[in-house]
């Protein structure tokens, strides 16, 4: 998979539609402070190169995470503000990174602010 299988549209879309449903539901303010968590999964079928996808993250800033299994990928950055256009900055940046080592997103997330 590359980045023209992917569908960078209805992904924004569903951080725009995630950061609104926070906002109304849980009241998180925008601009306010976050560390975000990205998640990634191998792409079933791709020769999924975590070295290198990890590598790649850490040269742009984020910083390696814990992750659910030892085959994912997880990284942080931050603190950025809450926003759909920031996360979605950074959603983008490392979605097309992932896309060429192997790697698709699997969603992203925070601690509250404080």
């Amino acid at each position: 998979m590359d980045e023209a299988d992917w569908n960078f549209t209805e992904q924004q879309a569903e951080t725009v539609y995630t950061c609104e449903q926070l906002r109304d539901t849980k009241g998180v303010k925008p601009h306010s402070e976050i560390m975000l968590d990205l998640f990634f999964v191998p792409i079933e079928g791709e020769d999924a190169r975590r070295e290198a996808f990890e590598k790649a993250l850490e040269t742009f800033g984020y910083q390696p995470g814990e992750a659910e299994n030892e085959n994912e990928v997880a990284a942080s950055i931050g603190p950025i503000p809450f926003t759909p256009q920031d996360i979605w900055l950074h959603e983008e940046r490392t979605t097309k990174m992932a896309l060429a080592r192997g790697y698709k997103p699997d969603g992203w997330g925070f601690a509250e602010p404080e």
